[in-house]
């Protein structure tokens, strides 16, 4: 089953607990915690995009242009505002404990289908490994080398606002618009023997 349909489930199961006091003390049986981690996830990705649509209604808006310096400059100022407003966030914020694990079977399963010689020119296509922080601009100077079709088929969508990117081992979370580190997980790629 597709994450959106795993979502859609449990929106029903969500508002069923909601709407009935004695279903919101005791989990529903049934409910797939794959299923739960994702739409926690998912919650956490709205809130994140709250914050982004905070921001960017802070900063002036850009006129049509093709001058690189003015986009960069409103990217930088798009940067500046939402780390403001987060200025507090840690690395788990978006990916909570729950999905983290969820995300990690998703890219070994991915890993573990694909041979040995596609798994060794993905990983030598990533950007190689750097120290992550939370809020930090996503270097210039590094790739954004995609992730993969099929393993991005199988993450949990995303809004517009945010996209998927491996650097090293870890899988982060990066503002498009602000080219921020949203939030990584460390150790999520595995090792590819040499």
């Amino acid at each position: 089953m597709h994450w959106s349909a795993w979502t859609a489930r449990l929106a029903l199961v969500s508002a069923f607990a909601i709407a009935s006091p004695s279903a919101a003390q005791s989990p529903p049986a049934g409910v797939n915690p794959t299923g739960a981690a994702v739409l926690a996830f998912q919650k956490r990705v709205a809130d994140y995009v709250k914050v982004h649509r905070q921001a960017d209604g802070k900063v002036p808006s850009l006129a049509e242009t093709n001058d690189p310096a003015k986009i960069s400059e409103r990217e930088v100022a798009l940067g500046e505002a939402i780390r403001a407003l987060r200025s507090g966030a840690q690395p788990g914020d978006v990916f909570c404990e729950e999905v983290r694990p969820v995300l990690i079977k998703v890219i070994h399963d991915d890993f573990a289908k694909r041979s040995a010689m596609d798994r060794k020119a993905l990983v030598q296509e990533l950007p190689a490994k750097m120290a992550l922080t939370v809020n930090m601009t996503y270097p210039s100077k590094l790739p954004l080398a995609t992730v993969p079709a099929k393993l991005l088929r199988a993450l949990p969508d995303l809004p517009p606002e945010l996209e998927y990117r491996i650097v090293g081992r870890s899988l982060l979370l990066r503002d498009v618009k602000a080219n921020i580190v949203v939030d990584f997980v460390r150790d999520a790629v595995p090792t590819i023997p040499s």
